[in-house]
């Protein structure tokens, strides 16, 4: 059996790096499925009271964002002989798969009481089966290779399945559409996605085999080398390196939540565009160059390191975004396409965000000899989850001080030119924001080749001591 040294040594293929990263489609398919559907569904189709519907997921993402940590610490510790985060993607695969189906084929339920608890228990369900698949998954991602391109390739393959992930979530309910029959073509789109969830997770814990060794319970000196779960969260935080990346992510995360959020309002409002033909015309195509240019990204950040291109794709992004937004004409397709083309392009560098928080790691098992790769992505869903929660939460109040008016045809007359100071500047400007925080993020190339060098050397040193100990006590037991 690979030991941990070797195993983050061996090449891998393109075919188990894809392999790896495809359960990235059914992730991303139940979180576009519950983000864009979900209120739709269970406001109109099931009537649930829309305040009601609100505090549900109130509740559920707080539980959520809260066990993104533990599952990542408590796949730090998993000792199994099918390996630490393994059986979590294979088992949280197949529970978010059930769960995903009982929250779109609800029963028949009477009153506004069996309506919430049925939609707190099962999304409650789905987050919490969610965060056992997810977060052992991307931290698996950052220890396959010690090798920094390939660390660059897995991340670009998981955001490649990723957004067919998110075109499967956004087309699959129009599919199934059935003379406007919601319950029908919800479940069936939901169970779809299930069999993707299946499927995907199944192969991403066979293509791993022998890819992901067990937590090893002793170190050099022979004694248990665990934590506690606030040391673990706090030694996180610590970390030089880690602190203006996440800070730099977060400031970009409430940027894409106000985006994604107001987008369609935007298109509709400001230039009068039909909500059907945005998505097919500029939506699609967005996603569509988002790919394309995962390739590009690849090849700059293996010329030129990690933080100089992700800097230069968020900052681009961001004055792209100030400075278009409020000057398009009404009416006009083909402006938007321009701006989804550059910002696709642009919105592709962020899989050295996360590529980057591997990169951390190194640094921190460098100075405390663990390896904590499920602590870190696990706080890096929950803080992105947080302010995801406190942007949708400000949103609101946001658009009822701008004038927007729910559900009403008769709009404010500056509404659509608020909505596109929003949409556009104050957007832009969290772009802006985040790419010079992230600037200041001392781990540059040098300095992560420099980190993985005394790292190398400290693993081979101790794979020899472990070899002469073995040797030692395998003679004296003879």
């Amino acid at each position: 059996m690979l030991s941990k040294l070797d195993s983050e040594q061996q090449p891998i293929s393109e075919g188990t790096k894809a392999g790896y990263a495809s359960a990235e489609i059914g992730i991303s398919a139940v979180e576009t499925l519950a983000q864009i559907y979900l209120l739709e569904f269970y406001v109109v189709a099931v009537g649930l009271k829309p305040a009601l519907f609100g505090l549900a997921m109130m509740f559920a993402i707080l539980w959520d964002a809260i066990s993104d940590p533990l599952m990542g610490i408590l796949s730090d510790r998993t000792g199994s002989r099918w390996g630490k985060r393994r059986p979590y993607i294979l088992a949280g695969g197949f529970l978010l798969g059930f769960s995903l189906y009982f929250l779109f084929s609800p029963p028949n339920l009477e009153t506004q009481t069996s309506k919430f608890l049925y939609l707190l228990a099962t999304y409650s369900l789905v987050n919490t089966f969610m965060t056992v698949l997810a977060v052992p998954h991307i931290a698996l991602g950052g220890e396959l290779s010690f090798d920094r391109e390939f660390r660059n390739r897995i991340f670009g393959w998981r955001l490649f399945f990723a957004n067919l992930g998110l075109l499967s979530g956004l087309l699959l309910p129009a599919f199934f559409a059935d003379g406007g029959d919601l319950l029908r073509s919800r479940s069936l789109a939901a169970r779809s996605i299930g069999g993707l969830l299946l499927v995907t997770s199944l192969l991403s814990y066979l293509v791993t085999r022998g890819r992901d060794l067990p937590y090893e319970k002793k170190g050099s000196a022979g004694r248990l080398q665990r934590t506690g779960i606030f040391r673990s969260l706090a030694s996180v935080l610590k970390n030089r390196y880690f602190r203006p990346l996440l800070v730099a992510f977060l400031i970009a995360s409430l940027a894409r939540t106000v985006n994604s959020s107001i987008g369609l309002l935007y298109y509709k409002q400001r230039l009068l565009l039909e909500g059907s033909q945005v998505v097919v015309r500029i939506l699609l195509p967005f996603v569509f160059f988002l790919v394309l240019s995962i390739p590009l990204w690849l090849f700059l950040a293996g010329k030129y390191g990690k933080k100089a291109p992700a800097f230069w794709g968020s900052l681009l992004l961001g004055i792209m975004t100030v400075i278009v937004y409020p000057i398009f004409p009404p009416g006009s397709y083909e402006a938007p396409l321009l701006a989804a083309f550059f910002g696709g392009i642009c919105a592709g560098s962020i899989l050295l965000f996360d590529s980057l928080v591997a990169d951390v790691v190194d640094y921190d098992e460098l100075v405390t000899g663990l390896k904590k790769e499920g602590a870190y992505f696990g706080f890096w869903k929950m803080a992105t989850k947080l302010v995801r929660a406190f942007g949708l939460a400000s949103l609101g109040f946001v658009l009822q001080s701008i004038g927007y008016r729910e559900g009403s045809s008769d709009q404010v007359p500056d509404l659509g030119w608020n909505l596109a100071l929003l949409f556009g500047p104050f957007v832009g400007a969290l772009f802006i924001a985040g790419a010079l925080v992230f600037s200041k993020m001392p781990l540059t190339d040098s300095a992560h080749k420099r980190i993985q060098s005394l790292l190398l050397r400290r693993r081979r040193s101790r794979s020899d001591i472990y070899a002469k100990n073995t040797l030692n006590s395998n003679i004296l037991n003879r």
